[in-house]
């Protein structure tokens, strides 16, 4: 059967066009509407008597966008146009000035070899649901792509992004070109401002350190945060150190600006490590690095500081990467021991104890001092680790004297704040303390007046109850180098302070300082603290210190920290120590046989 053979009556063919979902427009070839369905009246909301002999793309066009034609010649549909083979999707605009979204299908009617004038059918479907819905699918790909590659907080790129601006064509170009450079910034103290203001405040320093640092970025350039308060600046077309510099110090003063916060100023300063690409092999990630470690040179500087990465960085960096890892391993060994540096009480020049110090006897450098190993402890995270370990060296040494005849020498042992904040920390120590018959009462733990304040006070508190609660005494160590060292004495419940020794230092020739360690010693005494004075290397010093009734003294005019089985040598040939307690000018090579050790 042909086609023609199964043509439907025209009367059935209206009815389908009448009662079709899909909306019919038929148009001559100038657009011009000659007939449509009741479901093209009520998509656009016009009726066939409205826009009968009239170009239908006027009525429905979104204003500004008109579709099929410039608009500015008339119009006539082209027979060879893509628009008869495929359909089209357009947004459209109702009477009602709602917008639709429509897929078009144009279909050409009507018989040239009779000479019968073409017409244009449109089809129109509005798939406006079909296309909302796409188009969340994509907010929603492009909202998940962007966190994925963006700080939920700032809106700066984070690492990922990063990772993706290094590889492009554009930096690897630059990286070889040897013209880029990093900028990373920290904020300082930025815990501070958490603390005492709040996290929203914290929150909102971060954004206006952010902003700073998108009004700093040129085009094609990239900022991002990396880390809790650091933040990146890649630099595009800087070649030189001063071009760098410039832009860091550009940075630096619009990132310390004050932020308005609740009707006041909040301020912040920042440090900033600059590394420039010397080299065409260099990697970004190599870049960031080198920039890390110029940021720690800046940190210690002090306040709103800029370093630029230099070759001895990294030597350094190298250096304490391997020091680490000797010190692991000094740890699950047997390198780390214990001196013992004697502390004299001052009316009777007797001997009431022993300062334990931490001493590592390197297989290749010999015998290390705390100050050479210890910031890398800190900075790998093994404080904690070095303290159990200093712990039972140090109760083992009790021990040891207490077998050579020297009963009741009191102890005094150096904890951090890792180890302070281990809730384990108390059970421990009273098990080693009872593993070896120690007196509690005999031993002191020495809490560093800086770890009081960085630590929090509600924290530290509590870890000084739990040990108090053991029957061992507390020590304020470094007494005069913190913040409010009175404060202190007043909010912990701490039996003993250790003036430290670079006010002692000064004794003889600041008499403001000597005024401020003679009101402590006298403060003290009223409130029955004990008090210790560091660092007494002179007699003048021991003149002025027994002037102002300081009951105990150590320091190297005593004599300097000694390992333990020269300390009970020491204690053999010093007992009784000769009262009053002077120092010669030395101290004498028979009586403390030791090496260059210091404290």
């Amino acid at each position: 059967m042909t086609r023609d053979q199964c043509s439907l009556p025209a009367a059935i063919l209206g009815q389908i066009a009448e009662n079709m979902r899909d909306a019919i427009c038929m148009q001559d070839m100038q657009g011009r509407v000659e007939w449509m369905n009741p479901a093209c009246e009520q998509m656009f909301g016009w009726t066939l008597e409205e826009l009968r002999g009239r170009e239908v793309i006027d009525f429905v066009s979104v204003p500004g966008k008109r579709h099929l034609g410039p608009g500015d010649k008339p119009f006539r549909y082209d027979v060879d146009s893509r628009i008869f083979v495929d359909p089209i999707v357009t947004e459209f605009q109702r009477r009602d000035r709602s917008r639709l979204w429509v897929q078009q299908t144009f279909s050409l009617i009507g018989d040239t070899a009779k000479a019968e004038p073409q017409k244009v059918v449109v089809t129109c479907r509005d798939i406006t649901a079909l296309v909302r819905a796409e188009q969340k699918l994509r907010q929603a790909h492009a909202n998940m792509s962007f966190a994925a590659t963006h700080d939920t907080l700032t809106k700066l790129a984070n690492r990922t992004k990063l990772d993706e601006f290094f590889k492009s064509e554009e930096i690897v170009a630059a990286l070889r070109a040897a013209s880029i450079g990093i900028v990373q910034l920290d904020i300082r103290r930025f815990k501070d401002i958490n603390d005492t203001a709040g996290h929203a405040a914290g929150d909102a320093m971060l954004r206006h350190v952010a902003a700073a640092l998108q009004r700093n970025c040129r085009q094609g350039e990239l900022c991002c945060r990396i880390g809790g308060d650091e933040f990146l600046l890649i630099c595009l077309d800087c070649g030189t150190e001063d071009e760098l510099t410039e832009r860091a110090q550009a940075l630096l003063e619009d990132a310390t600006t004050p932020l308005p916060w609740e009707g006041r100023q909040l301020r912040t300063s920042v440090s900033i490590g600059a590394s420039l690409v010397s080299a065409t092999n260099q990697t970004g990630e190599e870049l960031v690095q080198q920039a890390n470690l110029a940021l720690v040179t800046a940190k210690r500087e002090g306040r709103d500081q800029i370093a630029l990465y230099q070759a001895a960085m990294g030597q350094k960096y190298h250096a304490d990467m391997v020091q680490i890892e000797e010190i692991r391993t000094a740890l699950r060994g047997d390198q780390f021991e214990i001196y013992l540096q004697p502390q004299v009480r001052l009316s009777d020049a007797s001997l009431i104890g022993f300062e334990t110090l931490i001493r590592w006897n390197h297989p290749a450098q010999g015998v290390l001092n705390p100050g050479q190993f210890l910031p890398n402890t800190e900075a790998a995270g093994l404080s904690a680790d070095l303290d159990y370990v200093a712990m039972n060296l140090s109760l083992d040494a009790k021990a040891r004297l207490h077998e050579a005849g020297f009963e009741n020498q009191h102890f005094s042992l150096n904890v951090s704040s890792s180890i302070l904040g281990d809730v384990n920390y108390p059970g421990l120590l009273d098990w080693a303390m009872q593993s070896r018959d120690i007196d509690p009462r005999t031993v002191c733990i020495e809490v560093l007046e800086t770890t009081i304040l960085d630590g929090g006070g509600v924290e530290i508190a509590t870890a000084i109850d739990r040990l108090k609660r053991l029957g061992v005494r507390i020590s304020l160590d470094d007494f005069g180098t913190g913040y409010a060292g009175l404060a202190h004495m007043a909010n912990f419940d701490v039996d003993e302070i250790k003036i430290d020794r670079s006010m002692i230092s000064r004794l003889a020739e600041d008499p403001r300082n000597r005024m401020v360690v003679r009101s402590i010693i006298r403060l003290c005494g009223m409130l029955g603290i004990g008090v210790v004075a560091e660092g007494v290397e002179t007699n003048q010093q021991l003149e002025i210190l027994r002037r102002t009734t300081c009951p105990l003294v150590q320091g190297f005019g005593v004599a300097r920290p000694m390992p333990v089985d020269d300390a009970i040598e020491w204690l053999r040939s010093s007992t009784p120590i000769p009262a009053p307690l002077r120092f010669e000018s030395a101290p004498k090579a028979d009586i403390i046989p030791l090496t260059a050790a210091s404290q």
